[in-house]
Order: structure tokens, then C-alpha cells, then sequence
């Protein structure tokens, strides 16, 4: 991408649409420009936007996407991740690129209100699509699912994000003329503990 770690693309404001099917479940993303509104009765919409976005714009945004393609592994993605996660309270998901076709995507469990962010990173791979908008399918995909929670006892006024299961396995993203099935498997940092060597004949490791 050619662009400093931690900025990436531009601002959209994005319509999502899950389609549900015995088969795999599908996240319908569509790009709006950032004038629309988000009516009443009209589609639900989410801004996307980078971080070097303008501060009305980064602060209303529910989606954060940085780019981590540059940086030295095995954590350094982990660490623009988490960076992105910290700078900005307000965002929901949050997306770092990592490769042509791959995202670590953080999604958020508890209210925006508490500043010590809670939530879960897991790795985005796909055969096609654009990286950038991953995390905007689990947006999509945890929005439809927080719809569809029985609240009915729930009392009032409890924080439905501390429910949120992990997302599918396998997602498809659709966007305009194109397609592509998203694996979506658990990320964790790489432990930076030393590589120990132990002497299996050792009768204090059997």
C-alpha cells in the first residue's frame, strides 16, 4: 500500500445486509457516499474511516481501519491493532490490514463509555476481496446479530455486547459484482517468551 502504519484508504460510509442460509451466511456490503443519511426508514448505515480522517469524521465512526502491512512480525501488526484500539474509544470493530487478502480484526464487547477497551482479535484470510473492508462484514454480521437477540430477559439498559459470541468461521462478503468467503479464525500475539530446550530423558519433564 505504500502508506505509513496506522493510516490506510479513505472514509465510507457503508450499507450492510446479512442473508442468513443453512450454507454459510452472507454480509452484502454497499459503499455509499458520505452524504447519505441514514433515515428513519432507510438502510442501516456505518462509517468506515482511517485514522487520518478529519475529527468529526474519526470520532462518529463505527469502523477504524489502519494499515499493518509493513511492520516487522511477529507482533507489529498486533501493536498498529492495538494502538488503533486504544486512540479511539468510539469505534466498535476495527481493522489492521495485514496482506493483499488478510486482516486482524478487533471487535469490542462492552460499551464505548468504558475507556478500558474489552473485546477480541481474530485473523481475517480470504482468496479475493478488498482487506479493507473485512472488518466491515463482522460489523455487519454483529449488528444483525445484536438485532436479532431474544431481550426478553435481559433487564433494561444491559450491555448486549458482553453476549456477543465469536463470529462465524467462515463469512462471505459481498460487494457490488464480486464475492469472496472470508476464514475467520481466533488471533492471539506470539508468545515472546524464549524458546526453551527440554531434555526429554530428564526425569524432572516426565
Amino acid at each position: 500500500m505504500g502508506k505509513a502504519a496506522g493510516s490506510v484508504l479513505t472514509a465510507w460510509r457503508l450499507e450492510t445486509r446479512v442473508s442468513p442460509s443453512a450454507e454459510l451466511l452472507r454480509v452484502h456490503v454497499t459503499l455509499r457516499d458520505l452524504s447519505a443519511e441514514e433515515g428513519e426508514n432507510g438502510p442501516a448505515l456505518h462509517l468506515m474511516a482511517p485514522p487520518n480522517s478529519g475529527p468529526g469524521i474519526k470520532e462518529s465512526a463505527s469502523v477504524l481501519v489502519v494499515d499493518a502491512t509493513n511492520v516487522p512480525s511477529p507482533n507489529g501488526a498486533f501493536d498498529v491493532l492495538e494502538d488503533a484500539v486504544c486512540a479511539h474509544p468510539g469505534a466498535l470493530v476495527v481493522g489492521a490490514v495485514t496482506g493483499r487478502h488478510s486482516a486482524l480484526v478487533w471487535v469490542r464487547v462492552q460499551p464505548p463509555s468504558v475507556w478500558q477497551p474489552v473485546g477480541y482479535t481474530v485473523h481475517v484470510h480470504a482468496k479475493g476481496g478488498l482487506p479493507e473492508f473485512y472488518a466491515s462484514a463482522l460489523y455487519g454480521w454483529m449488528r444483525w446479530w445484536l438485532e436479532n437477540l431474544d431481550r426478553s430477559a435481559l433487564p433494561d439498559g444491559f450491555p448486549l455486547g458482553v453476549l456477543l459470541p465469536r463470529p462465524p468461521e467462515m463469512v462471505e462478503i459481498v460487494m457490488a459484482e464480486t464475492s469472496a468467503r472470508l476464514s475467520i479464525r481466533n488471533a492471539e500475539r506470539a508468545s515472546d517468551r524464549p524458546f526453551e530446550i527440554h531434555d526429554p530423558e530428564d526425569p524432572l519433564y516426565r
